[in-house]
């Protein structure tokens, strides 16, 4: 019975919180002035964050990428972790869509996200990349 009402006890807890937000992504470029500078990395310990429970995120762009087409991939230090969307588009400075994405970890322990740019077409390569002030979670069992 002990372990029923833990159970119940979780899951009202997951029910009734606010959504989780997970990480926010940023694209800067070192030298370019319209760029956001790179956020200051957080020296707190990684957040906890439920197993198996989408947590939401999102990508934004406010320069670079003005060159042409260009893929972003997530990606994550957990082999099962899914994504949705795992790629987003970013076309001549704009994202395609809203940039926002849902992460769910499974595997328990202390994981991240992470991001990989590709240049479509022949585009050139950009030089900045996306950051993120807390890029840790630790993820644990409901």
């Amino acid at each position: 019975m002990g372990a029923v009402f833990r159970a119940l006890l979780v899951l009202a807890f997951v029910v009734g919180s606010e959504p989780v937000l997970c990480q926010s992504f940023y694209y800067v470029e070192p030298g370019v002035a319209s760029c956001p500078a790179a956020p200051a990395p957080t020296t707190a310990a990684p957040k906890a964050v439920p197993r198996a429970v989408p947590l939401s995120g999102s990508i934004s762009v406010s320069c670079g990428f003005d060159k042409g087409s260009y893929t972003v991939t997530l990606g994550s230090t957990d082999p099962g972790a899914t994504f949705s969307p795992k790629t987003f588009l970013v076309n001549f400075g704009r994202i395609v869509g809203n940039g926002v994405f849902a992460v769910t970890f499974s595997t328990i322990g202390v994981q991240s996200v992470s991001t990989t740019i590709t240049s479509n077409m022949g585009s050139p390569a950009v030089r900045g990349y996306f950051a993120s002030s807390a890029n840790e979670f630790n993820v644990v069992n409901p």
